[in-house]
């Protein structure tokens, strides 16, 4: 997510580890390769924006020769839990990295192994805590509030909580995909006059390579 403390990454990578968990979060890899379930309300645009987000995501690992590739997206048209976003986005962003929301409510029976919401109202983007049967799910901020609203910025959002969702932690450098706290960084960072994807630092290249080699199936 692209505000957090980092106290969180340790809290849910202990709690992956302890649950053996068959997604990424953090450092722990995917054990097969993960269908994306898009929930949104009506022709919502950034439908378009997550689907472009996973093929970047595979392109790049394409590229760095891993194996591993995001799956399938599919799309649920339905009501946003925005209430319930927000507790949740609170607090992860409060530091204590888990909701006490019954969240296997929340994702009820929405299909897929990873579920992005695409929400209408303001909170903090976060993605992935963990539902009761350890499906991680993450939360798109409304498009109508800053920076959302400003040009480039939506999609490298939602690329940025993908990378969350694969494994990856943040950085400091504001020039890359993965800045986060507790570096200064905020998404109005990835504003552009040109549509760009900000670039994925080689260091986690790599961590994507050890978690998902070439020969990874």
């Amino acid at each position: 997510m692209i505000s957090r403390k980092s106290g969180f990454s340790a809290l849910v990578l202990t709690f992956a580890i302890a649950a053996q968990a068959a997604h990424a979060q953090f450092g722990v890899p995917w054990t097969r390769s993960p269908s994306v379930t898009i929930v949104a309300k009506g022709n919502d645009p950034r439908i378009a924006l997550v689907e472009a987000a996973v093929e970047f995501w595979n392109r790049t690992l394409e590229g760095a020769g891993s194996g591993f590739r995001l799956g399938a997206t599919t799309r649920v048209d339905q009501s946003i839990p925005e209430d319930a976003l927000q507790k949740a986005s609170e607090a992860i962003v409060g530091s204590s990295g888990r909701s006490s929301l019954p969240l296997s409510d929340l994702l009820g029976g929405v299909p897929g192994d990873l579920v992005v919401f695409l929400a209408n109202t303001e909170f903090v983007s976060f993605a992935p805590p963990f539902d009761r049967a350890g499906r991680p799910y993450g939360a798109i901020r409304g498009p109508n509030f800053p920076p959302m609203n400003l040009p480039n910025v939506a999609p490298n959002v939602i690329a940025h909580e993908l990378g969350h969702a694969m494994g990856l932690g943040h950085n400091g450098d504001p020039k890359l995909l993965m800045c986060g706290r507790p570096a200064p960084c905020r998404p109005a960072e990835f504003q552009s006059r040109e549509p760009r994807m900000f670039p994925v630092a080689e260091p986690e290249l790599q961590q994507l390579l050890r978690m998902y080699p070439g020969n990874w199936k």
